[in-house]
């Protein structure tokens, strides 16, 4: 499945901001925390991890997840969740054409507003992760979570969060992911987590404008999200048992994010298209199966070929929005 998916799958390459990192602080001690988050600070300020602005790929065929968590890490095939937005008909999107316009499929997907909005929406996905994992007393399996907004996502929405005014969201998420080996407890880490929470919803704000997303972009950015949750998913097993944890909670937090993100925007998708709206939220309740617990099952709730034909099926539904 693996090599399969690799085919399909292909990445932007955000591993280099974790080439070179240690192990967790809580594992490894501080020194590897603060490793990945100036590798992170690094990535962000350099630029050069926007991998199809760019077109160079550092990293990312060798990075590892986490610092040893279990393998490898995911930021290399996450540029394919924002092919939702690589077609040259973005321009009808209130804006998002702006620049993938003529262009069509040669220009980045990340460069698109909605690409912005589905990323902001990831950044907040790992955070509720975070949020309910230290919130259920699981706060070594937590604190990570707390980092990847800064280390895996931030780098490709850098120069299009600035672009629209939102220099702040950095500040925030890095020093989240600063004080992340630190906590113990969710009240030591409330303030800094609801600062960069309020930032994301700001930055969304201003990335979407004084309208709201069109029924397009919803149904883009929810497919942005399940695809990599999908991905998420495939990468935490192995032999049919989740190796690697922090990929299945990085997968349900997307979810998470996704539903919520459809619920917000309901009024709009059901006046749209209602039917389209019902049918969508069926294969989401479908998809949603596959992480029952914030901590994975034994044995996995959803096989990985049917959770795949979950998200094909979720892009039926939504398609009414999208042609």
């Amino acid at each position: 499945m693996k090599d399969q998916k690799l085919k399909l799958w292909m990445g932007i390459g955000v591993a280099t901001v974790l080439a070179g990192s240690g192990a967790w602080a809580g594992e490894g001690g501080e020194s590897g925390h603060e490793e990945m988050v100036k590798a992170a600070d690094h990535g962000g300020e350099g630029g050069e991890t926007h991998g199809g602005e760019g077109g160079e790929n550092h990293g990312g065929e060798g990075g590892e997840s986490h610092g040893g968590e279990g393998g490898e890490h995911h930021g290399g095939e996450m540029g394919d969740a924002f092919s939702y937005f690589a077609s040259g008909g973005e321009g009808g999107e209130g804006g998002e054409g702006g620049e993938g316009g003529e262009g069509g499929a040669a220009v980045s997907p990340v460069a698109s507003d909605g690409a912005q909005i589905a990323m902001i929406h990831m950044m907040q996905g790992h955070l509720m992760a975070a949020r309910e994992l230290i919130k259920a007393g699981e706060v070594a399996e937590g604190r990570p979570h707390l980092t990847h907004p800064w280390i895996e996502v931030y780098p490709m929405a850098k120069r299009g969060l600035e672009a629209h005014g939102q220099d702040r969201l950095g500040e925030r998420l890095k020093t989240l992911a600063e004080e992340a080996g630190k906590v113990g407890k969710w009240s030591e880490v409330s303030a800094d987590f609801n600062a960069a929470w309020k930032s994301l919803e700001q930055a969304v704000a201003a990335v979407s404008g004084d309208q709201p997303e069109s029924p397009a972009t919803v149904a883009k950015v929810m497919l942005s999200l399940t695809k990599q949750a999908v991905l998420e998913y495939d990468e935490a097993l192995e032999d049919g048992r989740f190796v690697a944890v922090h990929e299945y909670q990085d997968g349900r937090g997307f979810v998470l994010a996704a539903r919520e993100y459809l619920e917000r925007n309901k009024a709009g998708m059901v006046k749209h298209n209602k039917e389209a709206w019902r049918d969508a939220n069926k294969v989401l309740d479908e998809l949603q199966k596959a992480w029952p617990t914030a901590m994975p099952p034994a044995a996995p709730a959803v096989e990985v070929a049917n959770l795949y034909a979950s998200q094909a099926r979720l892009e039926l539904a939504l398609a009414p929005y999208l042609y």
